[in-house]
């Protein structure tokens, strides 16, 4: 199995924005204080954002148990440094010991803390506060082609769902031949029962199921090379084909027969973390929709349709981790930091 990419290659974050990531990880964790006039993101209220944690690389993705907040952190953009497994006291990332050398995503269920790690997934129990009693891992490369998860979520029927991404190069608007490659998949909570749920979607990267959905929304970015098709945020539901790359919906007519993504995003808003509070879905937008070209933000989108309204603007860096917990929304950026602000419940969503 060849070296994982970071995060940043390795979903084809947008290369041709690279001259703007020295800029954004160069901006200090005190840009970020928990007060509007630093400077720093809030939200479309004017609510500020508070900084929960600095000093990690690429924060992946969250999650918690009853006490504890754990944060999942990729390799760096410079140098591909490892991230890890962290969990956050006094607002210091604290690595869990036995933590997997990258996390692309987590989710805790009964009791245990599965984990992404690309090439495999992992489930830790015992949490005792300080450290897992076991790891194991549930799934492993079926084949060196087998190229990886991405973020991972359970559904309500209490299988683990996970997005399969492509290698890339050489694949970046092409088909990847392996067939375990550009697609939803989903499994047991014991790593058993691999089933395919929808194919034809080109880098699925993290999920969520809103309130009283039975498939997971998916946030999907399209291809970088060529003529750029709109970003997507799909429903994988069971036989589904989303047509990469013949249909990329920059030709109507080259979809047919294929199903049509729940939203169609501009080009190069790279859709990342994804989370719901009742019917309401929050995305994180890597670059953002903004007329400027780079606008990272967090939007918000009625789950049942309809179009992205600003939620958290001004950050000035990449987004990319996203979760809800506790009526507080966590964004995670490329440059490190955990940020939080508070959100309707589910109730009133």
């Amino acid at each position: 199995m060849p070296s994982r990419l970071n995060p940043l290659r390795r979903v084809s974050l947008r290369s041709r924005r690279a001259l703007l990531l020295a800029f954004a990880l160069a901006l200090p964790a005190a840009l970020f204080a928990s007060s509007a006039s630093a400077g720093g993101p809030v939200t479309a209220a004017g609510a500020p954002m508070a900084l929960v944690a600095s000093g990690l690389q690429t924060v992946t993705a969250f999650a918690w148990d009853a006490n504890t907040m754990f944060v999942g952190d990729g390799p760096s953009y410079p140098g591909n440094t490892p991230g890890g497994l962290f969990t956050i006291k006094g607002g210091t990332p604290i690595e869990v010991p036995g933590s997997p050398a990258n996390v692309y995503g987590l989710a805790w269920h009964w009791g245990k803390l599965y984990v992404s790690t690309g090439p495999t997934i992992e489930v830790m129990s015992g949490w005792n506060g300080t450290s897992f009693a076991s790891i194991k891992t549930i799934f492993s490369p079926p084949s060196p082609r087998f190229y990886g998860f991405n973020g991972i979520a359970f559904g309500p029927d209490g299988r683990i769902y996970a997005g399969l991404g492509l290698k890339e190069p050489p694949y970046d608007h092409t088909k990847d031949p392996y067939p375990l490659s550009q697609a939803v998949v989903s499994m047991t909570a014991a790593g058993k029962d691999l089933r395919v749920i929808a194919r034809g979607i080109r880098q699925p990267f993290q999920l969520a199921f809103p309130q009283g959905a039975r498939w997971p929304y998916v946030t999907d970015l399209g291809q970088d090379q060529g003529k750029i098709p709109p970003d997507e945020i799909v429903i994988a539901k069971p036989g589904q084909n989303y047509g990469f790359p013949s249909c990329t919906w920059l030709v109507r007519s080259s979809c047919t027969g294929f199903t049509k993504p729940k939203f169609l995003l501009p080009k190069h808003a790279s859709p990342m973390g994804i989370a719901a509070s009742g019917k309401t879905l929050y995305v994180a937008l890597f670059t953002g929709i903004g007329s400027g070209g780079f606008n990272p933000e967090v939007v918000t989108l009625p789950a049942g349709g309809g179009k992205p309204t600003p939620f958290i603007t001004d950050f000035g860096v990449q987004v990319i981790a996203l979760a809800i917990h506790d009526g507080t929304l966590y964004v995670g950026t490329v440059n490190g930091l955990v940020l939080a602000v508070g959100v309707p419940t589910a109730s009133s969503s």
